[in-house]
């Protein structure tokens, strides 16, 4: 539906008008959603992806190797008595290729930057509205309303930008989101079919570092999480954007009464240090323990016949049970911490701050509160709300995807076989 669809049904997304009819009426099928579209399909993803691989290893390869030949003349020139000297040179430690950089590119980045740019400005059309109920509630205030000044000129106008902008908001935001999910199913099918070819492709030597249930959790869990990262990349890019924005129309409601709330918030980052440490902690913990657990079971289903002629299910029962245990400790940690840190800590902050914020300016300032003032400023930190509950989250994600990309960077470097038949022309 989508590779047919023209510029306005695309960026309206009517031509999914069909579907949702269909699914109002009955059940739908596999075949009535329709094939997936063209940027979707695997062998297209994985083309795009496997002819930059091959280059970017190639290319990290030469610059290790230049690294490592430079790396070896300074040694060269340390006199080998000269121990601590020799000692701060170190290792030599080669760079991986960047996998993050490929994908990027694959999928191409003015893509990923014109989504963005759309999601910024729907971020700044956002305050547009608070804007007008500002300026709408002064001009119930005022006496004088023929005198006074419109924001767009007349109260009408107003009164139609509330919906008229909402309505582009909206229409930006699904337009970025949808590109934004384009891409996330674009690098998880890339990154899976990379994956297949490498465990097709990969030597014993290779397959010694690596175990089959690291393998499976790759191709679920750590895909998985790349998705996820994309989905928030627009939200945690353009998060810091609308806090800023909203604090300085706060400032310019309240005054000094917004530094207090500013003080609130630099308090909150210490304990966001805490909890994001904590989370990619107890992250690795989770996937050493499944990577074990899923070892474990395919090593017993392997030899499960073994296991029934020498009555063995009892230990071996007892090993999974331990693994799974030691599992389910660590995801209760990263679930109790995820949600202290974000529902008690993100999500209250907005609703602390305007407490604050009031009580600070009705005691230093000698203006009087107002409804316009009052409702302007609860409706800004409403807006920032959400980037506040977002931001971390985003923050989150890229903690584990880069954990992510590690993994299956150094799964995708492992020794591979040599290809050792060759085509000979046949005769006759």
């Amino acid at each position: 539906y989508e590779d047919s669809a023209n510029c306005v049904s695309s960026w309206l997304l009517t031509y999914l008008t069909p579907v949702l009819r269909m699914g109002a009426s009955k059940i739908l099928e596999p075949e009535d959603v329709g094939p997936p579209s063209s940027c979707d399909r695997a062998k297209h993803c994985y083309d795009a992806v496997q002819s930059l691989w091959v280059v970017e290893v190639a290319r990290a390869k030469e610059a290790n190797e230049k690294a490592r030949v430079a790396h070896q003349k300074k040694l060269e020139t340390i006199p080998a008595d000269r121990i601590k000297q020799r000692a701060k040179v170190g290792k030599f430690q080669p760079k991986p290729p960047n996998l993050a950089k490929v994908l990027w590119r694959s999928f191409g980045y003015w893509r990923v930057w014109w989504a963005v740019a759309l999601y910024v400005i729907s971020a700044v059309l956002q305050f547009m509205p608070v804007l007008i109920l500002n300026d709408l509630v002064q001009y119930f205030e005022v006496a004088d309303k023929e005198n006074y000044t419109c924001l767009l000129l007349h109260p009408w106008a107003d009164v139609a930008g509330l919906f008229v902008f909402p309505m582009l908001v909206s229409v930006l935001q699904t337009r970025s989101q949808v590109i934004l999910n384009h891409c996330a199913i674009f690098i998880r099918t890339s990154v899976s079919t990379l994956l297949f070819s490498k465990a097709l492709t990969i030597s014993a030597a290779g397959r010694a570092q690596t175990s089959t249930g690291q393998v499976v959790n790759m191709m679920s869990n750590d895909t998985q999480q790349l998705q996820r990262f994309l989905q928030f990349f627009g939200f945690t890019l353009v998060a810091p954007i609308q806090i800023v924005l909203s604090l300085v129309l706060i400032y310019r409601q309240v005054g000094n009464a917004t530094w207090v709330g500013i003080a609130f918030m630099l308090g909150l980052v210490p304990i966001n240090g805490v909890v994001f440490s904590k989370i990619s902690k107890m992250r690795r913990k989770v996937l050493k323990y499944s990577d074990s657990r899923v070892k474990i079971i395919n090593e017993i289903l392997a030899g499960i016949r073994i296991i029934k002629f020498y009555a063995w299910e009892g230990p071996f029962g007892k090993e999974v049970q331990r693994l799974r245990d030691k599992e389910l400790q660590a995801l209760t940690t990263l679930a109790y911490t995820s949600a202290i840190g974000f529902s008690l800590i993100m999500l209250s902050a907005p609703i602390i701050n305007p407490i604050l914020v009031f009580s600070v300016f009705i005691k230093i300032s000698d203006e009087s509160l107002t409804a316009a003032k009052a409702f302007t400023t609860i409706a800004l930190f409403n807006i920032m709300r959400f980037p506040f509950a977002f931001l971390p989250m985003g923050f989150l994600q890229f903690i584990q995807s880069k954990i992510a990309l590690r993994r299956l960077s150094r799964y995708l470097e492992l020794s591979e076989l040599e290809g050792y038949v060759e085509s000979l022309p046949r005769f006759g």
